[in-house]
């Protein structure tokens, strides 16, 4: 098989990925399940869903709050996937914002928090600690959803679907009227 039929094959699992991060960012508070990770992860100002059924083949949804938006879950609830996010993970005092592509977990237009050293050297290692400190807060989540999704597929499958239901009646989150990023 060639190299691009096995990721187009493996798309579902990126764009699942997704889907559980923006479930988990608006239910959750985008905790990555992980003891000792005090890290938030949420859909940020972007999210772009795609179909192969339909006269809509792609939504792009920006500005605002299209994680939460009417649209976003009746394209959802229409079976459109999420094929890339704008996301952002807190930690902290930190902040690390970037696009996720479902295909192939791709990261783009990285933004790390800023570094205080300003000699070039110090500046240099201190990004790439940065670097490597946001790569973990987004690898501990994937491992935590394949653990998930490999325990219980069908358990995942329904929770992902009540959400949608959940977000086309406007009922979000369980944590009252507080949003968490928020407080």
């Amino acid at each position: 098989m060639k190299p691009l039929e096995l990721i187009e094959q493996g798309r579902f699992l990126g764009e699942e990925f997704l889907l559980w991060l923006w479930m988990r960012g608006l239910t959750e508070g985008g905790a990555s399940g992980h003891d000792g990770d005090l890290s938030s992860c949420f859909v940020d100002d972007a999210v772009m869903l795609v179909s192969e059924r339909g006269e809509v083949k792609e939504i792009s949804l920006r500005k605002g709050n299209p994680a939460e938006s009417r649209e976003a879950f009746e394209a959802l609830s229409r079976g459109m996937r999420p094929s890339r996010a704008k996301l952002r993970i807190l930690a902290g005092d930190m902040e690390w914002v970037f696009t996720l592509q479902a295909a192939g977990l791709d990261l783009s237009g990285l933004k790390l928090p800023p570094t205080a050293s300003k000699d070039p050297v110090g500046r240099i290692t201190d990004r790439l600690f940065l670097l490597e400190e946001g790569a973990g807060h987004l690898e501990r989540r994937f491992k935590r959803f394949l653990h998930q999704r490999a325990g219980d597929p069908a358990a995942m499958q329904e929770a992902l679907k009540s959400w949608v239901r959940s977000g086309l009646t406007g009922v979000l989150m369980d944590v009252g009227d507080e949003v968490p990023w928020e407080s």
